[in-house]
């Protein structure tokens, strides 16, 4: 038996033309970890609605081991999101997510995603988010997305 057979999520990998999306393993959640320690945005920066890059490079890489272990253990059908982390030349770059909350009845979605500062302005993130979107709408029933950015962050809003 593999993990996939008893919390099926692991078995999800969402493929596009330069990026794998999949939940990552132990050692690639470290590297996220790291990479987000290292920094996910300019220093001064804010571009995210919880202040979760606020703090030391150690306080960052514990908030990726608490959200990924919490995305995890809170899993239901009704209210869920789902975490990926965003592979490139098979290596890890950062996260995206997709989230719903009582799905069954609003069937709308909401996404969320951060890089390592060197994988910016590539067109990652939005590749990835494009991936989870096509996930969504054409294959869990989706009928609404919606997208939260601050009004100063251009990248985001692309």
């Amino acid at each position: 038996m593999t993990l996939h057979d008893h919390w099926p999520l692991y078995g999800l990998t969402l493929t596009t033309p330069r990026l794998h999306l999949r939940i990552p393993r132990e050692d690639e959640l470290a590297t996220l970890a790291a990479i987000a320690a290292a920094g996910v945005h300019r220093l001064g920066e804010r571009p995210f609605l919880t202040p979760w890059t606020e703090g030391s490079p150690a306080d960052r890489a514990r908030s990726v081991l608490r959200g990924h272990w919490h995305r995890l253990a809170t899993w239901d059908p009704r209210s869920w999101e789902l975490g990926l982390a965003v592979f490139a030349d098979g290596a890890p770059i950062g996260m995206v997510a997709l989230r719903a909350r009582d799905f069954p009845v609003v069937r709308q979605v909401g996404t969320w995603s951060w890089l390592g500062l060197p994988y910016h302005g590539r067109g990652y993130g939005t590749e990835a988010r494009t991936a989870l979107l096509t996930l969504a709408f054409d294959h869990l029933g989706a009928t609404a997305a919606l997208t939260e950015v601050f009004p100063d962050n251009h990248a985001s809003q692309g």
